[in-house]
């Protein structure tokens, strides 16, 4: 029984933490070629 149950639990949590995995982007905030932050990029925009 309590087996089920954590099966149940499990089944249910991960499709959830994939999505949301998927979701979060880190794109946007680190260079892909250097991997430095793109937020004195942004604030260089800004001005």
């Amino acid at each position: 029984m309590v087996l089920r149950v954590m099966l149940i639990v499990l089944v249910s949590l991960v499709p959830g933490f994939l999505l949301g995995l998927f979701a979060f982007r880190v794109k946007s905030r680190w260079c892909p070629r250097c991997g430095a932050t793109t937020d004195a990029l942004h604030r260089a925009v800004r001005r």
